[in-house]
């Protein structure tokens, strides 16, 4: 029974596809989206600008041909059919489908309001005798709006998506792979992409580097600095045998390392690939708008019908005659397509599912994970936090916070205290003068906070010169 599970395990794990390289293609899709939803709000915008002028002009009464022109039935008719079949055109496709679907959505209330706006006023700029009022400005400025708030969301996304990939930046980009000879007696090293290394390949971590990939020690000691996975600031002793973290930094001595998991399947990748689960589950919150939804949009499609109803029947006793030019009816389908227009429920529809989005990721950033949008709904009734008795509660590196010398107390001969000229009487700045000069080239985190410490303390820099003495 062991046998046939370690086999199905290894078997899943060698078929699964890199996780860098769908990672890279999400991402590439994204940009490509991105770039297409950008070149759709700028023609919308563009088509917006020109209906604002020939309004404008009208208003200010300019003479000119050519803002007249602007400012005809016909051009802004053209406008209008102009924006509906090119950068609306996916939004009413996707709205009307759905609607025929049975499940209608945003987009449905989208394409019925520019859709109806726009007959409307078709019908009333090919038969004048309606006495109808055109208003061809409504689909162009509609689609624009909600391009403009699209757009917005995908940006949001890709910021989120990149916050996660600098989490991946950690990695290096080149591992050194030990090479054997075909004896065996002699091995050399070659650099090779780490994302081509297989379990059982042996590399050489030194000093400084990151490791490349999980896996075990096979020779070798050093100290490891693993404060992004475990928020220690103490460096970790790493003896034959003990395991090892892609992404964590060697400070001291060599380290020959036994790859234990594939190229791109590290800790980090797992991370990331959690905070991307993350993102895809939805919140309660957005969860109900989906549900509702479908629902609501018939509701207003309801509500607007009975717009038209009302103000067909009774416009005319409420309002004076001079406020609809003498058409009821003109005045009804334009409440009634109004109706539709202002009812598209952006808020629920754009703004939860980004800012789940937005919260998962910096709170990766920041080292918090955050299993889906419900965990962090419920964030906002939090009003206590407990850690066990095993949790580590830092800022991820260790600080200097107080300087002491044997004259201050751990001096054993008193006598030395009386003497001017002892090194025990050396200023705070002094010390931290002497061993931030010792310090200065390390990766140790200790090493560090010394050089932080000093600069702090404004200790002017002290410049060590290494030299090897012979007896």
């Amino acid at each position: 029974m062991c046998i046939g599970v370690t086999w199905v395990y290894f078997n899943a794990d060698s078929g699964r596809e890199n996780f860098f390289e769908i990672f890279e293609k999400k991402m590439n899709a994204k940009r490509i989206q991105l770039k297409e939803s950008g070149r759709g709000l700028a023609v919308s915008w563009a088509l917006c600008a020109v209906c604002l002028v020939g309004h404008l002009s009208h208003f200010f009464g300019a003479k000119a041909s050519w803002i007249h022109a602007m400012h005809s039935t016909g051009f802004h008719m053209t406008l209008s059919l102009f924006t509906l079949l090119v950068p609306g055109r996916q939004l009413i496709i996707d709205g009307l489908k759905s609607l025929i679907k049975g499940s209608p959505n945003m987009n449905t209330l989208v394409g019925l309001g520019a859709l109806s706006s726009f007959a409307v006023s078709s019908m009333a700029a090919l038969i004048p005798k309606l006495g109808w009022k055109t208003f061809f400005e409504e689909p162009v400025m509609l689609i624009a709006f909600v391009l403009l708030g699209r757009n917005l969301e995908q940006r949001a996304k890709i910021k989120a998506t990149s916050d996660m990939t600098g989490l991946l930046n950690v990695l290096p980009s080149k591992a050194r792979l030990v090479v054997s000879s075909d004896s065996g007696e002699s091995s050399s090293t070659v650099e090779v992409p780490s994302n081509s290394l297989s379990v059982g390949d042996q590399i050489i971590v030194l000093p400084g580097d990151r490791v490349p990939a999980d896996g075990i020690v096979r020779a070798g000691r050093s100290t490891i600095d693993e404060s992004s996975f475990t928020g220690e600031p103490l460096p970790v002793t790493k003896l034959p045998g003990a395991e090892v973290a892609a992404g964590s930094i060697n400070l001291n001595g060599t380290l020959t390392v036994e790859v234990r998991r594939p190229g791109g399947e590290t800790a980090i990748g797992d991370i990331v690939r959690l905070v991307e689960e993350a993102q895809s589950r939805e919140a309660p919150v957005q969860r109900l708008a989906d549900k509702v939804a479908g629902h609501f949009t018939y509701g207003v499609m309801t509500l607007s019908t009975a717009t038209f109803m009302f103000w067909n029947l009774f416009g005319a006793r409420i309002l004076p005659s001079t406020l609809y030019h003498g058409s009821v009816v003109s005045l009804a389908l334009q409440l009634s397509c109004t109706v539709l227009v202002i009812a598209c429920p952006c808020a629920l529809g754009l703004a939860t599912p980004t800012a789940v989005m937005v919260g998962t990721s910096l709170g990766a950033t920041k080292g918090l994970l955050l299993r889906g949008g419900s965990v962090l709904e419920r964030f906002s009734t939090v009003n206590t936090v407990v850690f066990d008795k095993t949790g580590t509660l830092t800022i991820g590196r260790p600080t200097v916070t107080k300087v002491v010398s044997q004259g201050q107390g751990y001096q054993e001969d008193p006598d030395a205290r009386q003497d001017s000229t002892s090194p025990c009487q050396w200023s705070e700045v002094d010390i931290l003068k002497f061993a931030a000069g010792v310090e200065s080239n390390t990766n140790h985190p200790i090493g560090k906070a010394i050089v932080e410490a000093a600069r702090t303390a404004n200790s002017p820099k002290l410049k060590v010169i290494h030299a090897k003495c012979s007896f």
